[in-house]
């Protein structure tokens, strides 16, 4: 995440990103940057803006939540199931194991998503929770390229009144 400083533009790394994300969060106040990688595809994009707030009790399935993860620094992820004392939490477009979260490690929640100046609410609202059970499942992303596939003939193309 770039941010200004005198003579220039800096980046903060995952883990740095992650310690500002949980300061700011623990005033209540909710936190905005870029958001980097695929793996929340088509829901979150690479580039898109994505706010956080703080979390309001427990995170619920579907909700798309951040946490420190132990090597990449901030990940911002679904909730996918809740067990005793953590969750799990799986990116939309990832295929392979969850990550096990204790509870206590999500730092809050999506609230916003904004991509080339427009919000985003797809993903965030009641369709959450089928989003997340597709995730669990492991059907999400083979949807996701067949739709992909079935609109690829039309983009593009004009219709002639």
């Amino acid at each position: 995440m770039p941010y200004a400083v005198d003579g220039g533009v800096h980046s903060l790394s995952g883990e740095a990103l992650s310690a500002l994300l949980g300061d700011v969060l623990a005033r209540g106040v909710p936190f905005r940057f870029e958001a980097r990688g695929y793996s929340m595809f088509p829901f979150i994009r690479d580039g898109d803006a994505v706010t956080i707030a703080p979390l309001r009790g427990r995170a619920r399935f579907g909700e798309v939540v951040a946490f420190a993860g132990p090597a990449e620094g901030l990940v911002v992820h679904r909730i996918t199931a809740r067990r005793p004392g953590v969750y799990e939490i799986r990116g939309d477009y990832l295929r392979g194991p969850y990550d096990i979260v204790p509870l206590n490690s999500v730092l809050g929640a999506v609230t916003r998503v904004e991509r080339r100046g427009r919000s985003v609410r797809l993903g965030l609202g009641p369709e959450r929770l089928l989003i997340g059970g597709l995730v669990r499942l492991g059907l999400l992303q083979p949807l996701v390229a067949v739709a992909r596939a079935l609109r690829a003939p039309f983009v593009g193309q004009r219709v002639l009144s």
